[in-house]
């Protein structure tokens, strides 16, 4: 392909991504006039862009009434509800999936129970269990999350959590039996990816996302960007051999003495009970250590905690805070702040990265950019959805 030829393309891709841009942003339809002055391109190559939108189906044509006597103006809408992605949080408790049109607009939840076992036909369940009324067939890709290393190809390389599933070829079987493309990460990652893009993490481009349940797990974002590693291990303290966040750990899985999980111990903590406070500052201080060389080697803006409901995190934070300033010799060090997302964060990222990664499927327009910020405007409504 000459440099001409690659130029033209690359103005027309533009001008789709602008004109779908300004459609996007707003509920009703737009003549082309305003998305004219909206874009700043003419009013002939504003409409040569919305034929070939139309033609795609991402835009349809509806009419307006006019005030006088003539054919009524002729105005276009974003056709949000022409497809779907979604996105799976699959684990051994279970499987969870969120479904959003293509604004990322919220259309479905739903949730499948492990029966003997978590496996991957818990995917179509939760699918399923989302979809309600909806037409699957108008899925256009699928993000999902793993407990575990996750390979580039989407293949489950390691995971104590579900161990049934290592070695196998997760997003090339999704993608084959569901007919949609479909992309893979680990689940810590993406929770990370989602609180820096649309919950506490929001505005800083260097994010270390900690997470405290019934393990304690890492992920890291530079850049705006999953921090991979040049073998996905980034982050992945867990596959270090031997290591043990506490002296009563047991293969990873935090063991507790005052309550039996970690959202009972916080919850007790936030209450006033001395021995819930007593064990978590004595949590904190021994994990203190790793956490802050982890800290000193990412250097990042804010750290993003996820412990136990959202009304209890400060009993948290607040002896953390107290531990790692003890490790740290510098007086500058970043922000502690309570997850925006809650257990949500995990899905959410999962269709977000599906968004991220697929948008060219998704939109057939190139560089579209993801819907984060609809995402973002969405997430009160999701947790009503979740919970009601």
């Amino acid at each position: 392909m000459d440099t001409a030829r690659e130029a033209v393309q690359a103005e027309r891709a533009a001008n789709q991504v602008a004109c779908l841009g300004v459609l996007a942003e707003v509920d009703e339809a737009c003549t082309i006039g305003v998305i004219s002055e909206a874009t700043g391109l003419s009013r002939p190559t504003v409409r040569a862009v919305l034929d070939d939108l139309v033609e795609l189906g991402m835009v349809e044509g509806v009419s307006t009434a006019t005030a006088g006597p003539g054919r009524p103006a002729r105005a276009f809408r974003f056709a949000r509800e022409g497809g779907f992605v979604a996105g799976v949080d699959l684990g051994p408790r279970g499987a969870r999936a969120i479904i959003c049109d293509l604004s990322g607009r919220r259309a479905g939840y739903g949730e499948a129970p492990p029966r003997e076992h978590a496996d991957l036909a818990l995917i179509s369940r939760a699918l399923d269990a989302a979809a309600g009324s909806l037409d699957l067939g108008r899925l256009r890709a699928v993000g999902i999350a793993l407990p575990g290393v996750v390979e580039a190809d989407g293949r489950l390389r390691a995971s104590l959590a579900m161990p049934d599933l290592v070695g196998l070829p997760v997003a090339e079987l999704l993608a084959k039996d569901l007919g949609r493309p479909v992309v893979v990460d680990n689940d810590i990652k993406l929770a990370g990816l989602a609180e820096q893009r649309a919950g506490a993490g929001r505005g800083y481009s260097d994010v270390v996302y900690l997470q405290i349940g019934h393990r304690l797990s890492v992920s890291i974002v530079l850049d705006g960007s999953i921090r991979q590693g040049s073998h996905r291990l980034a982050g992945e303290l867990g596959a270090q051999r031997g290591m043990r966040w506490t002296r009563n750990a047991r293969r990873g899985q935090l063991v507790w003495s005052s309550r039996p999980t970690s959202a009972q111990v916080l919850s007790a903590a936030a209450a006033g009970d001395a021995d819930a406070q007593a064990e978590v500052e004595d949590f904190c201080a021994q994990i203190a250590e790793r956490v802050a060389t982890v800290l000193l080697v990412v250097d990042p803006e804010v750290v993003v905690v996820r412990g136990g409901a959202a009304k209890d995190v400060g009993a948290l934070l607040r002896p953390l805070e107290a531990a790692i300033e003890k490790e740290l010799v510098s007086p500058e060090r970043p922000s502690f702040v309570a997850s925006g997302l809650g257990r949500e964060a995990v899905v959410l990222g999962a269709v977000g990265n599906a968004f991220d990664q697929c948008s060219s499927e998704i939109y057939g327009v190139h560089g579209f950019p993801s819907p984060w910020a609809r995402i973002r405007h969405d997430v009160e409504g999701i947790t009503k959805w979740i919970t009601k």
